[in-house]
């Protein structure tokens, strides 16, 4: 269906919603990618500001924060750069990869029907393994996955998001995984009881309001 599920773009429209951007955002296949940027880019997301051109999520980001941010809310205020940083890699390197190998024939099967064998290629070569075998048995890997969650449940003890009394990118980092699996997906990540349940609720009704 034509609906986003790349956690790198709702990274970006999130940021533009805080920003209270307005946008025009076009959905691409992954094959569509180098036909529309010619190789300049080999991923989503692409902004595109009147003549500016800016791929990568954390570039765009910080192309936002520089150029269109004056009360610093993206980052947090001073030295948020840094921080927001250290918890986008936190998300990228050890929640992101532990959750693409659990829905990953997930997305194989809702994606559009001609792009599906260049899914299956890529990512099986880089798997080493069928999107069968690498998804197989994901219930048994949902305990390492929760404890891996818990330096953002002990963040979020005390207040109400990662960035403090509003969302920052930091919490997009983290939100955009769950958009992630909940467009692709009906595999539930967190128990019914789990702290960041709550938070999930806090960041769905700030998108929602800020939309």
């Amino acid at each position: 269906e034509d609906r986003p599920f790349s956690p790198y773009c709702w990274r970006i429209r999130e940021s533009l919603a805080l920003l209270s951007i307005e946008f025009d955002g076009r959905l691409v296949g992954y094959k569509e990618i180098r036909e529309l940027f010619a190789d300049t880019h080999k991923t989503v997301p692409v902004l595109v500001d009147e003549d500016t051109e800016v791929g990568g999520s954390w570039n765009i980001a910080e192309y936002l924060a520089q150029n269109h941010d004056p009360k610093r809310l993206l980052f947090g205020g001073p030295g948020g750069r840094l921080l927001n940083a250290f918890v986008t890699n936190w998300v990228d390197a050890n929640i992101l990869s532990q959750v693409n190998r659990m829905i990953i024939k997930d997305i194989h099967d809702v994606l559009r029907p001609h792009d599906r064998p260049y899914y299956r290629e890529k990512e099986e070569k880089r798997q080493g393994r069928s999107l069968e075998e690498a998804q197989a048995g994901r219930e048994s890997r949902l305990p390492a996955l929760q404890t891996s969650l818990h330096p953002a449940r002990r963040a979020i003890k005390e207040q109400d998001f990662l960035g403090g009394p509003h969302p920052t990118y930091a919490d997009f980092a983290l939100h955009s995984m769950f958009q992630w699996v909940r467009a692709v997906s009906h595999f539930e990540l967190l128990r019914a009881d789990d702290r960041l349940q709550q938070w999930l609720r806090r960041m769905d009704d700030w998108l929602a309001s800020a939309g």
